[in-house]
């Protein structure tokens, strides 16, 4: 099995990356094959119509930097909160995904914030970003507050930091089983996204 984790923060070595990192740990110690595409790190381009032509630099681009995406089983996004919503980075990447790429496999949803925030990215994305991408978010998603205060360290340093760890082990145990469920789904013969490329 393998799970991609996307950071959408824009800042090179952020918090969310701490958090992305951490989760990744978490998987690799279940034998679960990792990869993490760090939109600070490695930014993509805004997105411009000439992803819609057959042949274009942007799409070229898109390619290469896509190579392996569409090779995992589950998704997991992490982004801070910017200004009440979810990072432009991370919303420029999900204009690039077509219905091919991550369609019909699970997704988490982690959020970030300094404060008390962080729960508003993760309606947007609940609301928006599955339509042509397919995606399908399982219920649980986890919102990581005054983050700075915790993941510093191997082992928790706080009462909070000992339950974020938790519950972030927690939600990424129930990502795996849904990526173990939806592989009959992908197989099952139904989809047909040549088809019905859209989400109405």
């Amino acid at each position: 099995m393998r799970i991609t984790l996307v950071c959408g923060s824009h800042r090179k070595n952020s918090q969310s990356l701490k958090v992305t990192k951490f989760l990744s740990t978490v998987l690799e110690k279940k034998e679960i094959e990792t990869s993490i595409l760090d939109l600070g790190g490695n930014p993509l381009p805004i997105w411009d119509p000439s992803m819609w032509e057959k042949k274009s630099d942007l799409k070229d681009l898109w390619n290469g930097f896509n190579q392996d995406l569409n090779k995992s089983d589950a998704y997991i996004f992490v982004t801070p909160e910017y200004a009440g919503m979810a990072s432009p980075a991370l919303k420029n990447f999900f204009l690039y995904l077509s219905g091919v790429d991550i369609s019909h496999k699970p997704g988490l949803i982690v959020t970030v914030s300094s404060g008390m925030g962080g729960s508003y990215p993760n309606a947007e994305l609940r609301m928006s970003s599955y339509k042509n991408t397919r995606i399908v978010y399982v219920p649980d998603h986890v919102i990581v507050r005054h983050v700075e205060s915790l993941l510093n360290s191997e082992n928790p340093e706080t009462k909070d930091d000992e339950y974020i760890r938790n519950r972030l082990t927690y939600v990424a145990n129930v990502l795996v089983e849904y990526a173990k469920a939806f592989v009959s789904i992908r197989s099952s013969g139904v989809i047909d996204i040549k088809t019905y490329p859209f989400g109405l």
